[in-house]
């Protein structure tokens, strides 16, 4: 996985975030947008980085190179939203669990969309480890859309923002 890729990975999910908060209601926008990024970050990043300590500097057993992976699935997705929750107030606990979640189950479906050369996703996992894709694009598909969905993603907020406002004031 190239660095572009998992950029590019990160702005499209966040901007999709962004665009379905602004069609629906842009209370907690921050919590739904971070539940999009999280999977990628708490799986990939950990193994990115154990990956680059392992080929530079000392080798790291392999199983921790993949240990994250089920954070990247939806059992580890529920787990990582419950406990990520558990440090807000419990005024807002399920709001921010819900919203976690809600980003979660959208990154989910993007991912879903792509192909990864057959590797899929374990929906079922710990029960079950066979793999689902629907592979309609590619992995890398998103990279020259990233920034362009980013900047239309952020218009389309800043606009909803600005007339739930003005409903309010009148």
């Amino acid at each position: 996985m190239g660095g572009r890729w998992f950029v590019a990975d990160l702005l499209t999910h966040g901007a999709a975030a962004l665009v379905v908060k602004a069609a629906t209601s842009v209370r907690m926008a921050s919590v739904f947008v971070a539940g999009t990024l999280l999977p990628d970050v708490a799986s990939r990043v950990p193994s990115i980085g154990l990956g680059l300590v392992h080929v530079h500097i000392m080798r790291v057993p392999e199983w921790m190179l993949f240990a994250w992976e089920p954070l990247h699935q939806p059992f580890g997705m529920v787990l990582l939203a419950y406990l990520l929750s558990m440090l807000f107030s419990a005024q807002i606990r399920p709001a921010v669990f819900l919203n976690l979640l809600g980003g979660m189950a959208l990154h989910m479906m993007l991912d879903l969309l792509q192909s990864h050369h057959g590797a899929g996703y374990m929906l079922m996992f710990p029960f079950s480890t066979a793999s689902f894709e629907l592979g309609w694009i590619g992995s890398e598909a998103t990279v020259p859309a990233a920034l362009p969905l980013v900047v239309f993603a952020i218009w389309l907020v800043r606009k909803r923002s600005q007339s739930v406002s003005m409903v309010h004031q009148q």
